[in-house]
């Protein structure tokens, strides 16, 4: 059974998808509506525009595919707590962890990206590190420099796996006690403060 701590950052994730996708929806119905009011002008009389109704079905569809984008990546998540998930390399968990930091990171005006394609993988299981990708990318987005724009780069350092934030204001630290060093321990990786950033290695 998972800790409170992993439960809280679970539920976290699943608040942010669904406000996202109410979102979507909401974005959706507007549209519907819209259509809704040019069927009723089209039934007394007035001719449709050919151009707006292309603008409501392009934007219909931007919709479902961010729709889909976003349960993509949350049923992509929710797999990585199955009894026996599939080995998550570490580019494919930085890119995920990024995904649905996508919100908070809005909300704080802080661009987040990640590079992906790095097939190294970690010991331990999948939910764990992305939820340790993810606290990572939170620590960055609480202190960010000025450019606000965190990244996330994973390599098959000669060193280990290794996976790098970069983004932080130069005067960031973590603490020897800090909590986020022993959920990396745990998962059995060594985590440094680096000039403007942190780094995972295993």
């Amino acid at each position: 059974m998972p800790g409170s701590d992993a439960l809280a950052f679970f539920g976290g994730v699943c608040a942010a998808v669904s406000h996202e996708l109410k979102n979507v929806l909401a974005v959706i119905n507007e549209q519907a509506g819209l259509l809704g009011d040019l069927s009723c002008m089209a039934a007394r009389g007035m001719p449709l525009d050919p151009d707006r109704l292309a603008a409501v079905a392009a934007c219909l569809q931007k919709q479902v595919c961010r729709g889909d984008a976003i349960l993509t990546d949350v049923n992509r998540f929710a797999h990585t707590a199955d009894p026996d998930p599939r080995p998550l390399p570490l580019g494919e968990a930085a890119c995920l962890a990024v995904s649905l930091c996508q919100r908070r990171a809005a909300m704080r005006q802080v661009a987040l990206t990640a590079t992906p394609g790095c097939a190294a993988l970690a010991p331990g299981s999948a939910f764990a590190l992305v939820r340790l990708v993810a606290l990572c990318l939170e620590r960055a987005m609480d202190a960010p420099d000025a450019g606000k724009a965190v990244a996330f780069a994973a390599a098959d350092a000669p060193a280990g796996p290794t996976l790098t934030v970069s983004g932080m204001a130069a005067d960031a630290a973590l603490a020897d006690d800090d909590p986020l060093r022993e959920l990396a321990a745990a998962q059995g990786a060594r985590l440094d403060v680096v000039p403007g950033g942190l780094t995972l290695t295993w």
